[in-house]
């Protein structure tokens, strides 16, 4: 049985972890699409402002983030396996465009929160 080296085994964490990360979006992705389906086929008011609507644009960001949050992880520990400073540094590109892309998310979900407890209320 062979046995795996330091670098090999921070590989398949990376790989791992991004993985898990693109399974999170995917599954948010499509359960967010089945329910707009579900939704869209079952009412015959079809309002654009309606809370429903905001509910599975809540839940898919916080799905987007959570999965976006594991494939920084993942590009993380690949800067710890990267063997020059270029490719650290298009890691570090990609990591902060992410970043980026979580913070924005995050806004438009607190956004959507708000509007959400102001139906309610």
């Amino acid at each position: 049985m062979p046995v795996l080296t330091k670098l090999q085994l921070l590989l398949y964490i990376q790989h791992s972890i991004s993985f898990l990360g693109v399974l999170l979006i995917l599954s948010g992705v499509l359960i967010a699409t089945t329910e707009y389906i579900k939704h869209f086929f079952s009412k015959s008011n079809k309002n654009q402002q309606d809370p429903f609507i905001n509910r599975i644009r809540l839940n898919l960001g916080r799905t987007l983030i959570l999965g976006l949050e594991f494939i920084v992880a993942a590009d993380l520990i690949g800067t710890t396996t990267a063997p020059d400073y270029y490719s650290v540094g298009i890691v570090a590109c990609i990591v902060l465009i992410r970043t980026l892309l979580s913070f924005s998310l995050n806004k438009e979900i607190n956004a959507l929160t708000k509007e959400e407890a102001n139906y309610k209320s």
